[in-house]
């Protein structure tokens, strides 16, 4: 059945959102507000309002992942604050937008005193997204966490909800406030592992956890060692090469050329 509300995804979720959905209800009230010409000023305090509860949403994400359950080693605890950056990257951007599509014109000295119908409703559009950003994130994320198999070697639990979520709303956020959209594509920002890993599985896996490891290294000094007990029993062991997802389409590419030859 698909999720089509804030309440299927509460019951669903496998940690406790009921504060995330609060706000979420909150903020569907306030950002509802007519905006016309005759409406301007109730319309920015309402969505200012709206603004502030997305805040609360995320500031709600924050501290539900960070439970001893979820957070069980160092590197766990590098990829939650791989998650509060890449995040708090993005608020600030909707910060920027609330200042210089509201806030400054409400400066004494300002050549524009009155903050007009487009104005308001390009800001309600970037809450908006910011809103079904955190709501698609979560669908996806509990989707993929349902369809983890018993008999996965990856463990069908909150610390794994961690390592989906954070890979799905990484993506979601590069959409719509990445580097790419900068006009910076070459760059790399915190919480970025290079061009891997291309799954959340591979971010769980034994060389995604040393991936972070040597890129938090890179970036702070602190070596970290990764428990054996942490981690996965990957290919590593077994002698085998471990593939991505890039590695299996290039192969099937490979294949598909080879039967064109014949």
């Amino acid at each position: 059945m698909a999720l089509i509300s804030w309440v299927d995804l509460r019951e669903r979720s496998p940690i406790d959102i009921s504060r995330v959905v609060s706000h979420a209800n909150s903020f569907n009230s306030l950002v509802g507000v007519r905006i016309s010409i005759n409406n301007l000023n109730r319309a920015k305090k309402s969505l200012i309002d709206a603004g502030g509860e997305i805040d609360l949403i995320f500031t709600s994400l924050y501290q539900l992942l960070y439970e001893r359950e979820i957070l069980k080693s160092r590197i766990d605890e590098i990829l939650y604050g791989w998650l509060i950056d890449n995040v708090g990257r993005y608020l600030k951007k909707i910060d920027e937008f609330e200042e210089e599509l509201l806030i400054k014109f409400d400066e004494v000295n300002s050549e524009i005193k009155r903050v007009g119908i487009s104005r308001l409703s390009s800001y309600a559009k970037t809450l908006k997204i910011a809103n079904s950003i955190v709501y698609e994130s979560l669908l996806k994320s509990i989707v993929e966490y349902e369809n983890i198999k018993e008999n996965d070697k990856i463990k069908k639990e909150p610390r794994t909800f961690l390592y989906i979520f954070f890979h799905v709303l990484q993506i979601a956020m590069s959409v719509v406030g990445g580097l790419a959209r900068e006009g910076k594509q070459n760059q790399f920002k915190k919480g970025q592992v290079g061009s891997i890993p291309t799954t959340w599985q591979s971010l769980i896996s034994p060389e995604g956890q040393k991936k972070i490891a040597k890129k938090h290294e890179e970036e702070t000094g602190e070596k970290v060692e990764i428990p054996e007990y942490m981690v996965e029993k990957g290919n590593e062991e077994s002698g085998q090469e471990e593939t991505d997802e890039n590695t299996l389409y290039y192969e099937e590419m490979e294949e598909g050329e080879q039967d064109g030859d014949n």
